[in-house]
């Protein structure tokens, strides 16, 4: 099949954002549908709105450091949404993105040789973080309902580590939702063997009826993240963080890293905070769910008959292999012009996970890009 180009020259879809300019769709990314319709005049909008309450030279004149009272009340409130209450605006933290985040609180939380403990497949840059800290990496067994509690317990009872790093909502990659009562004895075990939580709970603001976020069970443990980049555009990157206390916060953020990059753009930040204030930031995520649930029909649809693990909320979507080698599944998708990723890109150098591959479904312009993706999954596979 000639993968050369998905549409004529000009076309909309030429200029995709998924499509690399030897006209493979790139499903290995996992990206917001854009919804331009909605998403164009709110952001106007606001825009200008911040523009007129704060010049461009007063706005950009410096940093927001953890950013400004307002900025924290407003992520307060965001995050609050999320953990049932809203928390004290002194407890959160207002940063570039969530990986911004991550690289702050590995290097403050786990000193002198401490351990993190992970999800055995999960979201790839925390390993390749925790190993530029020097941080050593313990998995934990995952089940058909996330962590698996008991091996949690076991490795919290063996190599005491100091945190633990997971996402309970649209597990990356394999789309998990933990129950309730997992995310139950994930806290109780927690806080019996005091190991910190960081949440990144990115992806729970696309759920159709999200669960409360463990750090909600115990909070006084938990550093919880909820970033903006997977559920409005990749381009607003922006990350909360609730830290377990007002002290623990500017601890693990002021005043040491100050000459770091963690910070968040002053722009970004007043948009965001102008968003959540005005109510438009629910009218982007509701926008967005709708064409997940679009995107996702075609997605049912187009593979019935195959074996997968997917939500209407959810931006990638986790197919088993059955025995088949992913690897060599990824290569021939790519010869018919669609790029994905495979699970071992998901696991440590020294574990095997089951034959599985992952594609995201947000990342096309158009959902008739994303169908002609779909079309050739179907075609290339056995």
């Amino acid at each position: 099949m000639d993968t050369r180009a998905v549409s004529s020259p000009g076309s909309k879809s030429s200029r995709d954002r998924a499509v690399s300019p030897d006209g493979v769709i790139r499903l290995a990314l996992n990206h917001p549908p854009p919804i331009t319709d909605v998403f164009n005049p709110r952001i106007f909008a606001a825009l200008n709105r911040v523009l007129v309450k704060s010049p461009p030279v007063e706005l950009m004149a410096t940093h927001r450091w953890m950013g400004t009272e307002h900025d924290r009340q407003q992520g307060a409130i965001f995050a609050g949404r999320r953990l049932g209450a809203i928390p004290d605006p002194d407890r959160v933290v207002v940063t570039h993105s969530t990986q911004a985040a991550l690289h702050v609180l590995l290097a403050a939380i786990l000193r002198n040789g401490r351990s993190l403990a992970v999800e055995q497949l999960s979201y790839p840059p925390i390993r390749s973080f925790a190993a530029r800290y020097g941080i050593r990496v313990v998995d934990v067994a995952i089940d058909g309902d996330g962590l698996n509690p008991d091996a949690f317990d076991e490795i919290c009872r063996q190599e005491r580590p100091t945190a633990l790093y997971l996402l309970s909502t649209y597990q990356n990659p394999t789309t998990v939702t933990m129950s309730l009562g997992r995310r139950q004895r994930v806290s109780e075990i927690a806080r019996r063997y005091q190991v910190q939580l960081i949440e990144d709970d990115v992806y729970s603001l696309l759920a159709g009826s999200p669960l409360p976020p463990i750090s909600s069970l115990v909070p006084e443990l938990s550093w919880y993240l909820l970033g903006t980049a997977k559920s409005f555009a990749t381009g607003l990157k922006l990350a909360f963080v609730v830290a377990p206390s007002g002290a623990e916060a500017a601890r693990a953020f002021w005043p040491g890293l100050r000459a770091t990059d963690w910070m968040a753009s002053p722009l970004s930040a007043a948009l965001m905070a102008e968003l959540i204030s005005s109510g438009d930031d629910l009218e982007i995520l509701a926008a967005v769910k709708r064409e997940l649930a679009v995107r996702h029909r075609l997605v049912v649809n187009g593979l019935k008959g195959r074996p997968l693990a997917s939500d209407p909320g959810c931006l990638h979507v986790w197919m088993p292999m059955n025995g088949l080698s992913s690897s060599e599944i990824a290569a021939g998708l790519l010869a018919h012009g669609v790029q994905v990723a495979v699970s071992a890109s998901y696991a440590s150098d020294g574990w095997t996970p089951p034959e599985a591959i992952r594609f995201g479904i947000g990342n096309p312009e158009t959902s008739s890009v994303l169908e002609q993706a779909i079309s050739r999954i179907r075609l290339a596979l056995p």
